[in-house]
């Protein structure tokens, strides 16, 4: 396995497991519900050009083939 497609699915990885805690819908109704400030938006935004620049380089390294 190239180091890049490592790299790619490592960030996939990260993409998803910050997009899954930061947008949980448990902890979007406790914020709601006890008054607390909204949640930052900035880790979902980074969590999801992650997830994207991981899938591009997984293609781009698989298209080229071996």
């Amino acid at each position: 396995m190239r180091t890049a497609s490592v790299f790619g699915i490592i960030l996939m990885a990260l993409g998803i497991l910050s997009l899954s805690y930061f947008a949980s819908p448990m902890r979007l109704m406790f914020h709601s519900a006890m008054g607390l400030p909204e949640v930052d938006p900035l880790p979902s935004i980074l969590g999801g050009i992650a997830m994207v620049c991981g899938l591009a380089l997984l293609l781009a390294v698989g298209s080229k083939g071996d």
